[in-house]
Order: C-alpha cells, then structure tokens, then sequence
C-alpha cells in the first residue's frame, strides 16, 4: 500500500529522461551524466569505442579510472579520472530493466 504522497512505481521498460552528456571536466577528470527511469531494477553499464589505435590496451587502461555511480533516483554517472587524448572517443551507457527492455545514449568525448 502506497504511502499519501508516494506513488508506487509502476513497471516498464528503461527510458532517458537526460541523455548521456559531459556533465564536467574537474582538471583532468571528465564527469558525464544521463537521467533514466524504469522499473524493476536497472542493470548499468557503460561501453567506450576510442579513435586510438589500440583500443583493447586502452579500454584496459580506462576501465581502471572509470568509476561509476548511480543513484536511486536514476541519475548516472561516470567519472574518468586523469583522462588522456587516448581516452577520446565515444561513450555509451546500457541500460537494462529486467524483463522490461534495454535502452542506450552517447555521446562523443574529445580530450
């Protein structure tokens, strides 16, 4: 039983209420941002496709300063710390709500 004023939440697939954006560069770190909302749950994850040469060493390299964050009210957010040119490329966040679907944003980051 919901509570006055506390609507319970109804289920459905994933959806951006705020694509996936540079949200804030802080010296060396890149923060970017998007909003979703759905129910049940919600499984995040991001995928990056860089403009190096090398993509499978640098994904190493940036998967181990990328530190993800989301809250329960939906907003996502990554944060790569000391990014480099070599982190350039484009950036996208998977968004998957159990049985509901699965929705995705980018967006390009140039360093």
């Amino acid at each position: 039983m919901a509570r006055r004023g506390h609507e319970m939440p109804t289920p459905g697939a994933p959806s951006f209420v705020q694509e996936l954006q540079i949200s804030q560069r802080q010296g060396n770190n890149v923060i970017l941002q998007a909003k979703v909302r759905g129910n049940p749950g919600r499984d995040v994850r991001f995928e990056w496709t860089g403009d190096t040469y090398n993509q499978q060493a640098a994904w190493q390299s940036l998967k181990n300063r990328m530190n993800k964050n989301v809250s329960p009210n939906g907003v996502i957010q990554l944060t790569i710390e000391n990014a480099t040119r070599n982190d350039s490329g484009t950036f996208r966040v998977v968004v998957t709500s159990n049985m509901y679907g699965t929705k995705s944003s980018e967006c390009y980051v140039a360093i």
